[in-house]
């Protein structure tokens, strides 16, 4: 699947018609404040692309980059990653392959260096002492860079590793991710832990067992959101905290949320307004 394909088909996974509306709104209003030269109908494009699953091969590629950024942000702000690996991984491999094109171009500067000399031993030239120092200088750089790429070759195969365990419900330690998406995963682990197969201790199991029915809870409540409710998540104006995602916390704010209680949202009592500033902005939010 291509790239494009995925994001399209997370998007209309993860939002319905009436967020997705909001996420073309609000991407037409970013694009006119920040550059009033682009008169694209973003709203329209967008719409006609999740509608019909596919970019128009008419489209050109700076209005289909544009559309891509605009489902990139919104996913990851609903905090889903499109990209196979995480972003640290992407900036991990990135340094990999820079420090690697320096030692390239570190061994060309020693080689070069060498040619100088035409093939002649220099212990008897005059300038000897000062062609050594650079030698020195270029294999000391040389040798620092590859103690360099090996760290950063380990750098990466543990972040890719836990890409691989964030990809299939695990942390970073190897235990399940205890969220609403990892239910599935959970309570197979529970059956293979009462089939004797699991290679979890039974005191990991009885943790999960408990996690396992608080995010059921958790999974009700956000099924049973009204339309109230609704509306504030699509506003774009809270996060959800994935670790407990009956949590919104206030964008904006620090440590300000709002909680789903009943289908309904109200103020948190844990992560409680402070200020009278805040508590406008949670009111106003509210309604």
């Amino acid at each position: 699947m291509k790239f494009e394909e995925k994001l399209i088909n997370l998007m209309n996974e993860n939002f319905n018609s009436q967020a997705q509306n909001v996420i073309a709104k609000d991407f037409q209003n970013y694009v006119e404040r920040t550059n009033s030269f682009d008169r694209t109908n973003y709203i329209v494009l967008i719409e006609e692309v999740l509608e019909f699953g596919a970019f128009p091969t008419s489209m050109d590629v700076m209005t289909r980059e544009a559309i891509q950024n605009c489902f990139i942000n919104a996913l990851q702000k609903k905090g889903i990653d499109p990209f196979e690996e995480s972003y640290h991984t992407r900036m991990a491999k990135q340094k990999l392959e820079r420090l690697k094109n320096e030692l390239s171009e570190q061994h060309k500067k020693l080689v070069d260096h060498y040619n100088q000399a035409n093939g002649q031993p220099m212990n008897d030239k005059r300038g000897a002492r000062a062609f050594f120092n650079k030698v020195d200088q270029l294999e000391d750089r040389k040798l620092e860079l590859v103690k360099q790429i090996e760290a950063q070759e380990e750098r990466v195969e543990r972040l890719e590793w836990a890409d691989e365990n964030r990809r299939n419900g695990r942390n970073k330690q190897g235990g399940l991710l205890l969220t609403i998406d990892n239910i599935p995963r959970i309570e197979r682990e529970i059956e293979k832990a009462e089939r004797g197969e699991s290679h979890y201790a039974p005191t990991t199991i009885r943790k999960y067992r408990k996690e396992l029915a608080r995010l059921k809870a958790e999974k009700e409540q956000l099924n049973n959101a009204s339309s109230k409710a609704q509306e504030i998540i699509d506003s774009g104006k809270v996060n959800q905290w994935k670790k407990h995602p009956t949590i919104y916390f206030v964008k904006g704010l620090r440590k300000v949320a709002i909680e789903l209680v009943d289908g309904a949202f109200q103020a948190s009592s844990k992560y409680a307004a402070k200020t009278d500033e805040e508590k406008e902005i949670v009111k106003e939010i509210l309604g």
